[in-house]
């Protein structure tokens, strides 16, 4: 567990830039890992090792997350995935490849299989953002618009917050650090609390949400096609929101279930499935197992 406290293998993608890559297992074909909004190859843990032991398994920090040097922005989907080409390049990781998208990975999942459709053979969406997530969640529950504006007014402090390296205890200091995770080792939580006090982070993390209902949604749109894979989405429910009343809760989760109906019909062989009651979105790490057994349903029907 503690090889995530430290970056697991920097591959150089560009004169100045490296990207952290955790590549495990073997055997084809190569199951490729992409994280969601703001997160890192940690949230893969429980996926990525039971996955290598029949497969070569790829896991990465997009720029600026994790151990990933800082990239150019903004941080659009089409970087994202030029990144990730240029890793495996660098790694001779050669296809057939079955993508699995968590969350906002999804945006790059997709766009790698719409762009490259001759080197995917099945693609796994856990929990996935849909297109036009922002408006169609705000048309669902209106008083989220008031929510999520304050949540980016915040976001925008954070960069010159940290870079004035508050010291532990302050007010500031509690705004960019999470509370420790008991489930999570000390060197972790460690590493954690630093990569949250880099100001390339929070500026990262504000440049790929303000650009993913807008410059990534319009690529994703621009590149979209039909795919004849095996495609499974998980879908959780949103947990619900003190704020906002509970007939929006239900409205919001009808469009989010609506989302990722959407994103399965991507193929004529593409299911929707749902998952447990009680299991929010951060399945990778709730439910490992429905992941792992999802993505080797897709390697058997890939044949």
């Amino acid at each position: 567990m503690n090889r995530y406290a430290q970056p697991q293998r920097l591959v150089r993608i560009g004169a100045r830039r490296r990207l952290n890559v955790n590549l495990s297992g073997s055997g084809g074909p190569t199951v490729i890992l992409f994280a969601g909004g703001g997160r890192s190859t940690l949230d893969w843990s429980r996926v990525q090792g039971p996955l290598g032991r029949t497969n070569r398994v790829l896991a990465f920090d997009r720029a600026g997350m994790g151990f990933s040097d800082p990239g150019p922005l903004p941080r659009t989907t089409s970087r994202v995935v030029a990144d990730l080409r240029a890793a495996l390049v660098a790694l001779e990781v050669e296809p057939p490849y079955v993508l699995v998208g968590h969350s906002m990975g999804s945006f790059d999942a997709r766009l790698f299989a719409f762009l490259n459709p001759d080197e995917v053979v099945g693609m796994v969406l856990v929990d996935p953002r849909g297109n036009r997530h922002h408006q169609t969640s705000n048309a669902a529950a209106p008083s989220l618009g008031p929510i999520q504006r304050g949540e980016a007014r915040e976001r925008r402090r954070k960069p010159a917050m940290a870079r004035s390296k508050p010291a532990p205890g302050t007010a500031a200091y509690e705004a960019l650090v999470q509370p420790r995770d008991p489930t999570l080792t000390d060197e972790i939580n460690s590493a954690l609390r630093d990569l949250a006090l880099r100001p390339s982070y929070w500026r990262t993390l504000q440049s790929e949400l303000d650009w993913a209902d807008g410059g990534s949604d319009a690529e994703l749109r621009a590149a979209e096609r039909q795919l004849d894979i095996p495609l499974i989405v998980l879908s959780a429910l949103w947990a619900p929101i003190p704020s906002i009343p509970p007939d929006e809760m239900r409205a919001m989760n009808a469009a989010w279930l609506a989302s990722h109906d959407e994103l399965a019909a991507l193929s004529p062989r593409g299911v929707r499935r749902d998952a447990p009651e009680g299991v929010g979105h951060m399945i990778p790490l709730q439910r490992p197992d429905l992941v792992i057994d999802a993505v080797h349903e897709v390697i058997a029907a890939a044949g």
